[in-house]
């Protein structure tokens, strides 16, 4: 069993999901029957250096509603603290409120990044953590923007969104193109949800000296690396690992505001059409899939 959670398997997954208050139990404050809410899932324990220091996405035990715990998102019903409850505005919609959870994963990463307004950015991936970015980037004043994917419907998606240079790693070379770009100087962040070796090789290459390299995604694949691959223009490589506190509430009031448009990358399904919209989304045939559990 997690420590934390008590979670075992066999596991109902999901952790990015909204829906309405059934029920509560004793002395919860704050949350009434038909509340609708969204749910920002970690746990942490609290006493730890880490969360001691105000960074419990990074506590030791740090665990996920959905991932290991007592039942999850896909569950008709499921039962979290009334501290992961967020009221959602009347003008957002259920569907709006569980992209809130992977929006906020990706907006930290663009607060990782330390993007200022004006500045340019390049962001590895059009998944929909790649597309969070995107809009998030936008949302802090950050418009000159270029995006690498391989996925032919991904790319068009993205550009869809307005974003004027998607370029397809496959016949383009990625480095010329950006220092074509920008004169020979490099973006000022990058920022990288696809996770491949290639793009943690590329990232020095595109970034101007003194940018900033932020890793949201990753795999399972080793990673070459040489140092001085960093120092020769004094590269800043960070991570981001979920979201930080207030992070999950400012997403929840940029989407209200209209900063996370969905049309062409939000797909919706039926719970018996997951399997085949899991192969879709493998493919790059889909960018987001959020599933529609019946009322009853």
């Amino acid at each position: 069993p997690h420590p934390l959670t008590g979670g075992v398997l066999p596991q109902i997954v999901g952790h990015e999901f909204s829906g309405v208050v059934t029920a509560i139990g004793p002395d919860v404050p704050n949350v009434a029957v038909g509340d609708r809410v969204c749910v920002e899932p970690l746990y942490s324990c609290g006493g730890c250096d880490r969360c001691r220091a105000g960074l419990p996405q990074l506590c030791r035990q740090v665990m996920t509603h959905g991932l290991c715990s007592h039942g999850g998102g896909l569950a008709q019903f499921t039962v979290v603290p009334h501290t992961m409850v967020h009221h959602i505005p009347a003008s957002m919609s259920l569907a709006d409120a569980a992209l809130v959870e992977p929006m906020a994963v990706a907006f930290n990463g663009v607060l990782r990044s330390g993007a200022q307004p004006g500045q340019s950015a390049l962001v590895f991936g059009a998944g929909p953590i790649g597309i969070g970015v995107v809009l998030g980037l936008r949302s802090v004043g950050v418009d000159d923007i270029l995006l690498v994917e391989p996925a032919p419907a991904r790319r068009a998606a993205v550009a869809k969104l307005g974003v004027a240079d998607v370029l397809d790693p496959e016949t383009t070379d990625i480095t010329d193109a950006v220092q074509t770009r920008t004169g020979g100087r490099g973006v000022d962040v990058a920022v990288d949800a696809a996770g491949a070796p290639v793009t943690f090789a590329l990232a020095p290459d595109v970034l101007r000296a003194r940018g900033r390299y932020v890793g949201i995604a990753f795999s399972d694949r080793d990673v070459d690396f040489a140092p001085w691959v960093l120092a020769r223009k004094e590269i800043e490589l960070t991570g981001s690992l979920g979201y930080g506190p207030g992070v999950f509430s400012r997403v929840i009031e940029l989407i209200a505001g209209g900063a996370y448009p969905t049309a062409g990358w939000v797909d919706h399904i039926e719970l018996h059409n997951l399997h085949s919209a899991l192969d879709d989304l493998r493919s790059g045939r889909r960018m987001k899939v959020l599933v529609d559990l019946p009322a009853t």
